[in-house]
C-alpha cells in the first residue's frame, strides 16, 4: 500500500517519464513540447497546426495577432499539457498568449 502510495505521489510531482509522455510533437520541428500554440499560416493552406514557441514565433512574427509581414497568420488558441496546467511557468514570449488560465 505505502509503495502504491509513493508511485502516485511520483506521478503526482512529474517524473521525466511522465512529463515526456505529457507532451506533443511541434509539427513544425517535430520537438517534443508541453505547451504548443494552434494557429493558421500560408503553409499551412488553411488547416490548423500546433507550433512550438519557436516555430510559433517564425510563423507569426512574435505577434499574438501577426504583424504585415505575416498577413495568413491566425491565432487558435494553446494547448497545454496537464503538468503545465498545474502551473508550470511560461515563457516569457508566450506570457500574451495565455489567457484564462
Amino acid at each position: 500500500k505505502a509503495a502504491a502510495r509513493e508511485a502516485k505521489a511520483a506521478k503526482r510531482q512529474g517524473g521525466d517519464a511522465h512529463a515526456a509522455a505529457a507532451a506533443k510533437p511541434c509539427q513544425g520541428c517535430g520537438a517534443a513540447s508541453d505547451l504548443l500554440v494552434r494557429c493558421q499560416t500560408a503553409e499551412s493552406a488553411g488547416s490548423w497546426v500546433m507550433l512550438c514557441g519557436k516555430c510559433w514565433r517564425s510563423a507569426s512574427g512574435g505577434v499574438v495577432d501577426g504583424d504585415a509581414a505575416h498577413p495568413h497568420y491566425r491565432y487558435g488558441g494553446l494547448w497545454k499539457s496537464a503538468a503545465r496546467r498545474r502551473g508550470d511557468a511560461l515563457p516569457p514570449e508566450l506570457r500574451a498568449l495565455d489567457v484564462g488560465s
